[in-house]
């Protein structure tokens, strides 16, 4: 088609749709609310895939856990691990710490119980956690007031404790310093180190830390350990690590296969990819939901154009007898179509992206937009249009001409 029988018929398109206003606004409104609908269940979808992996991050990078005993579910950490037998020995985590730095970035042995603590005339419960140095490294978890406790403590076998924020808001009277003073644990008095960063998790902010040695001796009374926090060097070689470890730890433990083994490795991966293929399903089910929407529009659409061309009978007779061919109808009403549809779906991503920045912004909901799902849905409005409205074009140039001019 050239440019100006382009642009004429553009206008005459433009003429009809002005003509017919609120017509033509309640026309689009289907493509409208189905593009924003699509936009903004999408980037609901895409904040909560990524708020789950910052959280999932925020637990520690490249993290990989040994625990003992058998695998309860697909969570990467127990929420409660005091029950558990301790089944990794000293000789385990051994192994591990050998383990090169192309390998192995840090090691933290941890064991865990239930404790009283007490300062004053407060008491609270807590978990009390024996861990090593390396702990606030490997779970990205670390002291904001204060210091971890270190090294010389845990070969001492020093009673000293970093104790989490909730516990420090619970044990302490407002605006009193903890560091330097004492608390009892279950009977026990500890000196107070640091207080940790607040992370918003019941399991780590109403937790205390401890040496692992400490914990030992004075806590649990064994020498194995309920779990080992490891980081990997780098996530390409967690699979490989974690292949490794089991062979080694069932060589370590006389046991012939994992179907029978003491414990078991969680793997941040595979957590993470259960996450993404979750998350990544919920969106392109909330997105197919609203693009039901975009075809109801799409039948308005084709319903308006089908009562349109009744509507306009006469003129198109006109049309033709002047000469135009039924080429030229067919794009005549075919372009009313793509204009109401594509003008719909301009709108809905306004709409859209406005929703989504009020999600995220005043009802403090995690929203993403992508580039992606503006383009996807700005795009099927524009095949909605085409689709709907081909029924419509071709029926108004298949009009006899004579018959056209008698219509009234």
């Amino acid at each position: 088609m050239k440019p100006q029988m382009f642009l004429e018929n553009a206008r005459m398109s433009a003429r009809s749709i002005a003509g017919n206003m609120v017509r033509s606004i309640l026309t689009a409104l289907g493509v409208m609310i189905g593009v924003a609908a699509v936009i903004i269940l999408v980037a609901l979808g895409n904040g909560a895939q990524q708020s789950v992996e910052a959280n999932l991050t925020a637990l520690g990078a490249n993290l990989m856990i040994v625990y003992s005993g058998e695998p309860r579910g697909a969570a990467l950490v127990r929420t409660n691990t005091a029950g558990i037998r301790p089944t990794i020995t000293p000789a385990d985590v051994a192994m591990i710490e050998s383990l090169p730095p192309e390998w192995v970035n840090a090691v933290a042995p941890t064991s865990t119980a239930n404790g009283q603590l007490k300062y004053e005339n407060r008491n609270v419960a807590a978990t009390v956690t024996g861990t090593g140095i390396s702990y606030p490294e490997v779970r990205n978890f670390f002291p904001v007031y204060g210091e971890f406790f270190t090294q010389a403590d845990v070969d001492n076998r020093n009673r000293v404790v970093t104790i989490g924020m909730q516990i420090y808001r619970d044990l302490f009277p407002e605006g009193v310093d903890p560091l330097g003073r004492t608390i009892r644990i279950n009977g026990i008095s500890f000196r107070v180190t640091g207080i940790m960063e607040e992370k918003g998790s019941p399991a780590q902010d109403a937790a205390v830390f401890i040496p692992v040695s400490t914990f030992q001796r004075s806590i649990s009374g064994l020498a194995n350990y309920q779990l080992v926090n490891i980081q990997a060097a780098s996530p390409e070689i967690m699979r490989d690590l974690q292949a490794h470890l089991e062979q080694e730890l069932l060589r370590l433990h006389r046991l012939p296969s994992m179907e029978v083994a003491d414990f078991y490795i969680a793997n941040q991966l595979d957590l993470l990819a259960t996450v993404q293929g979750v998350t990544g399903t919920f969106t392109v089910l909330l997105a197919g939901i609203a693009a039901i929407s975009l075809v109801v529009g799409g039948i308005g659409i084709m319903n308006i154009m089908l009562v349109s061309v009744t509507e306009r009978t006469r003129e198109i007779g006109v049309r033709m007898a002047m000469g135009a061919r039924g080429r030229d109808i067919m794009i005549q009403f075919l372009t009313e179509a793509v204009i109401l549809s594509v003008g719909g779906g301009l709108i809905g991503v306004g709409i859209g992206l406005g929703g989504s920045w009020g999600a995220r912004t005043l009802a403090r909901t995690a929203a993403a937009v992508t580039v992606d799902s503006v383009a996807l849905a700005f795009g099927f409005s524009l095949v909605i249009g085409l689709f709907f409205g081909s029924y419509p074009a071709w029926r108004a140039s298949r009009l006899n001409p004579i018959e056209a001019l008698r219509y009234e």
